[in-house]
């Protein structure tokens, strides 16, 4: 101990190394989840074609997806967590110091790990249930505890692998090299040592009589979960991975409420259900088809078009920006990818040709969130998945809100430039044939688009053929336009394993922490109390969109569906209104918060592709924009139609 502490930076090259090997050794695993992943896409295309043409399609199609993407998720995890790309909410950690920073690593770590420990081993108990009563699939007949045994086996490699993650976390947690001087602000120190008093409390009780703890728990449930919640929250934000402390809690909470044998079955069997649904596989799939977009260099023509039809209006730029985010964002899906590509590729010729900094910056980080909002959409995808809402629906009520935004933004910035015409330079001069030979060079885009969502809305496809058509259609175009290179391929893979193990192990702590709640009665109970307060619907949906605004400042949207759908969901419902309304509302705000100062993720991503900029700057420029997203809100909810009008025609 004493040599590493005296060679700190040798210390860290090791660390390196042996996380290289890590990522080395799992990343032919997950090359071959994702070529697994693209292949079933393939297929189930072919058998869209087939169905078209009159020829039957595949035999059991969905139980060859939901077999095949069990095993190509999870190949996809140990790769993933080799990387370190478990969600935390790093609220706190600037004011963190670093050698409580690093203590807090290690416990996530292991918190990580145990999670992982208790999956493999819950789904290894339901491979071998699977095999010993020779459990098949209900057409083809395909056993399926081998497909189980298989992500058995992945779960307990991702294991392994943050077992030496957690190893690696230990050494600087323990003195070693790498101390920094830095202060913990009191309060970081308090909410620690009320957590930890809480928990070393709640242990003891339950060691000592688990019974006892569970009649106190059963008997006052709406208190317990409350205090529950407040656990839950205090070990987020001292920046414990989401998946880990919601699949923990969920844990524990169903075993006082129902017992510990009910809760290692809905840990087993939620986790095999959501791996097998079908349904389930359009979310890999359409983010595979925004890797394949990006690769394809689909965002320059996009933005090519929006600025030869908007180009030569005053402002163009800012327009044609807005007009490309939207583009962009219905082949990607993620508000965070858009706003990065288009940080990169707009903002410097905007400050080329003279705009304002603020003007552009604003722009961008609000056409950003056009990525999540413009179908087809991974928040959309996940809240459905966590309400069992019909993505389908869910995409095409997205559309016409979607617009309003492009609209709303577009006439934002249009006020923005008569009330300061200096912000822009004057027009460029119109260059004969630009709009021509852009629409011929977005073509494929548009058609791309048009097939996914088309079919979706005709009927002509179900969502996860959808996400297939997008997933086959995006790559075609790689590889017509010859940008599938190695590193491509790689790059591709590595984007996708990384956002789809992330959000699977979200899904599998949701699920088990979402059967908590359930099992504690609370939302009927708060839909009871909330009922007897007389308080106008309205009234409480506004209260709601204030709350979500917060979160949605502070934290990604991933992490706020994850955490309060299990709770507001059912209240929504038990106020009578519509489940694609409120997908939508929810969403719409919590894209709001992204571009909402002082903590807006997306002011911060600006600011990190463009690091001369003042965050003021980017504040600044946000708030026109922030304005125009409050009345784009209000119409949403003063006027439901705007939401439902379109997938209540389908």
């Amino acid at each position: 101990m004493t040599q590493t502490r005296n060679h700190p930076q040798r210390y860290d090259a090791i660390a390196e190394q042996i996380e290289a090997v890590l990522r080395t050794v799992s990343r032919p695993v997950a090359l071959a989840g994702v070529l697994g992943m693209l292949a079933v896409a393939g297929v189930t295309v072919a058998a869209v074609i087939l169905r078209w043409v009159g020829a039957g399609g595949i035999v059991a199609i969905n139980e060859i997806v939901g077999m095949a993407f069990a095993v190509a998720v999870a190949a996809t995890l140990p790769a993933a967590t080799a990387q370190r790309v478990h969600l935390k909410i790093d609220l706190l950690g600037p004011v963190m110091g670093p050698r409580l920073r690093q203590w807090m690593e290690l416990l996530g770590s292991l918190l990580l790990l145990l999670f992982l420990i208790l999956l493999a081993r819950e789904v290894q108990a339901y491979a071998g249930r699977m095999v010993s009563g020779g459990r098949t699939t209900t057409i083809l007949g395909w056993p399926i505890g081998p497909f189980m045994q298989a992500v058995a086996v992945l779960f307990w490699a991702t294991a392994a692998v943050q077992a030496v993650i957690a190893a690696l976390d230990l050494v600087p947690a323990l003195g070693g090299p790498g101390q920094v001087s830095g202060r913990t602000h009191p309060l970081v120190w308090l909410l620690l040592a009320a957590t930890l008093a809480a928990l070393t409390w709640a242990f003891w009780w339950g060691w000592s009589d688990f019974r006892g703890l569970s009649r106190a728990v059963t008997g006052a449930p709406s208190a317990s979960v409350g205090l529950g919640f407040l656990l839950l929250w205090a070990a987020l934000l001292l920046l414990m991975p989401v998946s880990a402390v919601m699949g923990l809690m969920g844990l524990l909470g169903t075993a006082l409420f129902l017992g510990w044998r009910p809760a290692w079955s809905v840990l087993s069997s939620e986790t095999a259900s959501f791996l097998t649904n079908p349904q389930v596989a359009a979310l890999p799939l359409f983010l595979l088809m925004g890797s394949f977009a990006m690769v394809a260099g689909l965002s320059d023509d996009v933005y090519r078009l929006a600025r030869a039809v908007l180009g030569r209006l005053r402002g163009g730029l800012a327009l044609a920006t807005v007009g490309g985010c939207a583009g962009f964002g219905a082949v990607t899906g993620s508000s965070l990818a858009t706003v990065a590509t288009f940080g990169r590729i707009s903002l410097p010729q905007m400050q080329a040709a003279g705009y304002a900094p603020h003007l552009a910056a604003g722009t961008v980080a609000a056409g950003g969130t056009l990525g999540a909002l413009i179908p087809p959409s991974a928040p959309i995808i996940l809240f459905a998945l966590l309400t069992e809402a019909s993505i389908g629906q869910l995409f095409i009520a997205a559309i016409i809100p979607g617009l309003l935004a492009a609209a709303l933004y577009m006439l934002t910035i249009a006020l923005v430039v008569r009330r300061d015409p200096a912000a822009v330079p004057d027009p460029a001069p119109r260059v004969p044939g630009e709009r021509r030979a852009a629409l011929a060079k977005a073509g494929p885009v548009t058609l791309l688009f048009g097939l996914v969502i088309g079919g979706l809305y005709t009927g002509v496809f179900t969502a996860t053929e959808s996400a297939a058509v997008g997933a086959i259609g995006a790559f075609l175009m790689a590889v017509w336009r010859g940008k599938l290179t190695r590193d491509q391929i790689l790059k591709v893979m590595g984007e996708t394993t990384a956002i789809t193990a992330m959000i699977y192990m979200l899904i599998f702590g949701a699920l088990t922490f979402s059967f908590s709640v359930g099992a504690s009665q609370l939302p009927d109970t708060l839909t009871t109390w909330v009922g007897g307060l007389n308080l106008a619907p309205l009234l409480i949906i506004a209260l709601l969109l204030v709350l979500y605004l917060l979160l949605g400042s502070v934290m990604d949207s991933f992490a706020v569906m994850i955490i309060t759908v299990p709770i507001v969901t059912p209240l929504i419902l038990g106020m009578g209104y519509d489940l694609i309304w409120w997908g939508i509302i929810m969403l719409v705000v919590v894209e709001t918060g992204l571009i909402t100062p002082p903590f807006g993720i997306n002011l911060f991503v600006i600011r990190s592709v463009q690091p001369d900029m003042k965050l003021t700057t980017v504040f600044r420029g946000a708030l026109p924009f922030v304005l125009s997203d409050f009345l784009r809100l209000a119409l949403l909810v003063l006027f439901p139609a705007l939401v439902l009008w379109l997938p209540m025609s389908m």
